[in-house]
C-alpha cells in the first residue's frame, strides 16, 4: 500500500476511534481505551481497540501489547503504535516515522518479497 493510503486510512481510523470514544465516554465516563495500530508484512495497516473500566488495567494490557508488539518486532521492520486515551506509550515503535517517510522498511525483511523471489 503506499504511504499516503496508509497515512489517509490511519487518520481515518483514529478520527473514528476519537469520536466513538467520545460517545462512549458520555455513558461511562471512567471507561479506557487502548488502541493498537501496526504495519502488517504485506504492507497494511492492522488495528485492534480494547476498552477498560479501569485505567490501570487499560496500562496494564497496554504494556503487555508492547512486550508482545516488540518481540515480533525484534528486527525492528514491524512498525507499531500503542495509545491509551489517544496518547502514545513511551516505546520505539516507529510507527509515526513510518507514516512520516522517515523510516523505511527493508524489502528483504518482507515476506511477501521472499515469495515474489522464489517464484520469479
Amino acid at each position: 500500500m503506499e504511504l499516503t493510503t496508509l497515512n489517509k486510512e490511519y487518520k481515518l481510523l483514529r478520527e473514528d476511534c476519537n469520536e466513538k470514544f467520545v460517545k462512549m465516554t458520555q455513558i461511562d465516563p471512567n471507561i479506557n481505551l487502548v488502541e493498537e495500530y501496526w504495519i502488517t508484512s504485506d504492507h497494511t495497516l492492522g488495528n485492534s481497540r480494547s476498552y477498560f473500566d479501569s485505567y490501570e488495567m487499560g496500562i496494564e494490557y497496554a504494556l503487555d501489547r508492547v512486550d508482545y508488539r516488540m518481540t515480533l518486532n525484534a528486527d525492528g521492520q514491524k512498525p507499531f503504535v500503542i495509545l491509551v486515551n489517544g496518547k502514545a506509550i513511551n516505546t520505539h515503535g516507529q510507527l509515526d516515522a513510518f507514516l512520516k517517510g522517515e523510516f523505511e522498511i527493508k524489502a528483504e525483511n518482507v515476506v511477501e518479497s521472499n515469495v515474489k523471489r522464489l517464484y520469479s
